[in-house]
């Protein structure tokens, strides 16, 4: 009636067929899929932030201990967001962004380590004064500090340069000149004249005067420079006769 046994026979042998040409040919037999060699997936390239940090930490690109300058030099140009990385041959240098993790200045300025002597007598007065104002009232400034000096007529005030600073304050070189009574000449050493000028009651006229601070402008010793290179202040790089600030 229903046709069990034609239906159920077609339909075994349809599977049987069905099965066995799958597994045999196309399934899990060695010859399919799994009997295929695995194809071989090529070496991972180092990321951007693992050629950094080698970049940093441990470049080998001369093997030997110019690589710990390198390093020291590629952490620089990390830390300010711009530069190449050289850290090992044979691959391309990374490259420093102002995105990479580890830039860190908002800005980096050079600054001249001082190279007078104090033969020179140069002494730095800043000024809370707009630098025009101070440039049109220099020769009132010289001569208030003349008066600061006891009006000595033996000694005369000079301007080595004027030059704005940041908050309108503005930085006065100057340098005190002695005559002496048989016609010569000497400038007053710059230890000698900032002594002079840190004493209390000096510092209280310069104060109406508009000074706020002074400093000499004189040349470090040797053990100075070999003290600051190997003790260099916070925030800031020092390279030999100069150094880099950051802010």
């Amino acid at each position: 009636g229903f046709g069990f046994p034609s239906g159920l026979g077609t339909g075994a042998t349809a599977g049987a067929t069905g099965f066995g040409t799958g597994l045999g040919t196309t399934g899990l037999g060695f010859g399919g899929l799994f009997g295929q060699p695995a194809q071989q997936q090529g070496q991972a390239q180092p990321t951007q932030l693992y050629q950094q940090v080698t970049a940093l930490s441990a470049p080998t690109l001369l093997g030997d201990e110019r690589d710990s300058i390198l390093a020291k030099w590629n952490q620089l140009q990390a830390y300010w967001g711009t530069g190449k990385g050289y850290y090992v041959n044979n691959n391309s240098p990374v490259d420093f962004t102002q995105e990479n993790p580890f830039c860190r200045f908002k800005a980096v300025g050079y600054s001249c380590v001082p190279v007078s002597k104090d033969e020179d007598g140069l002494v730095v007065l800043v000024l809370n004064k707009k630098e025009p104002d101070v440039r049109a009232q220099q020769q009132q400034l010289v001569e208030s500090l003349h008066k600061v000096l006891g009006s000595n007529q033996t000694l005369t005030v000079n301007v080595e340069g004027v030059k704005a600073l940041p908050n309108d304050q503005t930085e006065v070189i100057i340098y005190v000149v002695e005559r002496s009574p048989n016609g010569t000449s000497k400038r007053i050493p710059a230890s000698t004249l900032f002594t002079f000028l840190e004493q209390a009651n000096i510092k209280a006229q310069l104060t109406q005067i508009g000074v706020v601070m002074s400093v000499t402008r004189t040349e470090l010793s040797p053990a100075q420079l070999k003290q600051l290179l190997q003790n260099a202040p916070a925030g800031k790089y020092v390279c030999g006769s100069h150094h880099l600030g950051t802010s």
